[in-house]
């Protein structure tokens, strides 16, 4: 099986259920995202309909969607969509 974040991402969003194997996936890709944030310098954007399906501007990007996600389903104090959306702004990436 091989996961793909922008597959996880469109299958949440159609079925509102991912696996532990897939979410842990995710975590371990957004989690490698903000370990190498100051060297990224472009995101690819989702399209519009599953940005606002995810309750996110249009235009977002697969990481935030992925972030999203993550926040959906597992929770915690600090969203990780806010912390990933400052982060895209401190280091100016688009």
């Amino acid at each position: 099986m091989t996961l793909e974040l922008t597959d996880l991402v469109q299958d949440f969003v159609a079925t509102k259920l991912l696996s532990k194997v897939e979410l842990d996936f995710l975590e371990a890709e957004l989690w490698e995202t903000f370990l190498h944030i100051g060297e990224i310098t472009s995101l690819s954007v989702a399209p519009p309909n599953i940005s606002e399906s995810l309750d996110l501007e249009s235009g977002a990007s697969w990481f935030l969607c992925c972030a999203a996600v993550l926040d959906a389903t597992r929770p915690i104090d600090e969203p990780r969509v806010n912390k990933l959306s400052t982060l895209i702004k401190e280091h100016s990436i688009k």
